[in-house]
């Protein structure tokens, strides 16, 4: 979705969202509310699996969101194999399902979004599980959708719609948090390993990660994300230049890998380094092939970004950059992970999804130097 679409969809959201919530019937066929002795609404408990054949997960947002919900989607398929499982996703992170086989179809929600709409609400899915944390549209969708069950976060007003409502607390990660919605539905406690990858790469990204590979030799490989979502997760491209340098130095090959926000400081780093030891492969992969690359490779150093939790969901250790994010929510947890981030007093910022306007130019990633990340990965490899 392009970006000034992104921000006319919030602004409606953030202006018309509370409104709607308020006011329109809840849907879900099962939604029968109770009330107990302190006046609060009791929800449905466990779905049986005879009562389930299709599942739509909703996963509005980036790529490290879906990434990080692959646990909660191996739960439904463990807890209802009979159950067909649906995702309605944003367009350019549709390819994040496509790397394994649990889900069977992929809707976008910013392709043909009418006929999208009316094609769901014809499919008539059992449970709706709607795992956006902090926008009222993904809901408002889902009640439009008149689902059998509605299970999603209490936040926003949202709870009145909800046949299964859970809490939702920052000081969570998000990989559990996911995970908790599959517990409300499923019944069984579902908790998160945060030493065991979950997820798959297909035979034919990995064939092509391979044989793309080839240049590599005997060295050990190590990934390069130069990118990120935001300007407040950026790090300058010539310090990635000298971590390269240095990866370099210790017989490493360094692979680029990012989407095309980070062509030009990939550039930047294979011109400033030994062309023979770094392959630039940002903007020219699939999400299926990049998730390959990093399965080959021994480590990645990348900001807070969705090729990080692709690595993560790989089982690639990680050496992470956090500044204005919330690292123990967002920052790969496990022994094979490493944080890099300066912790300042006005860091992490970022508050229920929004970020305030900084007086400090970003001090948080600006002051991460080159060599605070190379300690972190020397620790990593030989801590």
């Amino acid at each position: 979705m392009a970006i000034g679409k992104l921000k006319l969809l919030q602004s409606a959201d953030r202006l018309l969202g509370p409104w709607l919530c308020r006011n329109l019937k809840p849907t879900a066929k099962k939604l029968k509310l109770t009330i107990d002795a302190t006046d609060r609404e009791q929800h449905s408990g466990p779905i049986p699996p005879e009562e389930v054949r299709r599942i739509l997960v909703i996963r509005p947002g980036g790529l490290g969101d879906a990434a990080l919900t692959y646990p909660l989607l191996r739960a439904l398929r463990q807890g209802y194999p009979d159950a067909r499982v649906d995702v309605l996703a944003e367009k350019r992170n549709a390819g994040i399902f496509e790397i394994t086989d649990i889900v069977a179809k992929i809707h976008c929600y910013d392709s043909d979004m009418p006929a999208m709409l009316w094609r769901l609400r014809g499919a008539q899915y059992d449970i709706i599980i709607d795992t956006e944390q902090f926008h009222h549209f993904s809901t408002i969708l889902a009640n439009f959708l008149r689902p059998g069950y509605l299970c999603g976060f209490d936040t926003l007003g949202r709870r009145r719609f909800q046949t299964h409502s859970v809490p939702y607390g920052e000081g969570t990660y998000e990989a559990q948090s996911f995970l908790d919605l599959a517990e409300a539905v499923l019944g069984p406690s579902y908790h998160f390993d945060p030493d065991r990858y979950f997820i798959d790469v297909k035979p034919e990204a990995r064939t092509w990660a391979v044989k793309t590979m080839e240049a590599t030799g005997e060295r050990e490989l190590a990934v390069i994300a130069p990118t990120a979502s935001g300007s407040s997760r950026l790090w300058p491209a010539a310090r990635y230049a000298e971590v390269t340098r240095w990866l370099i130095g210790r017989n490493y090959f360094v692979v680029l890998l990012g989407g095309q926000d980070g062509i030009e400081a990939a550039g930047y780093i294979s011109t400033h380094n030994d062309s023979g030891r770094v392959l630039n492969l940002a903007g020219r992969t699939t999400l299926a092939q990049s998730a390959a690359v990093l399965r080959q490779a021994r480590l990645l150093v990348s900001a807070d970004t969705g090729v990080m939790h692709l690595a993560y969901g790989i089982g690639t250790p990680t050496v992470s950059l956090f500044g204005s994010g919330l690292h123990r929510k967002w920052a790969p947890p496990g022994r094979h992970h490493r944080i890099v981030r300066k912790g300042l007093p006005c860091s992490p910022c970022i508050q229920f999804g929004q970020l305030p306007p900084c007086p400090f130019d970003i001090a948080c990633m600006r002051d991460l130097g080159a060599g605070d990340v190379i300690a972190a990965i020397e620790d990593l490899l030989h801590g």
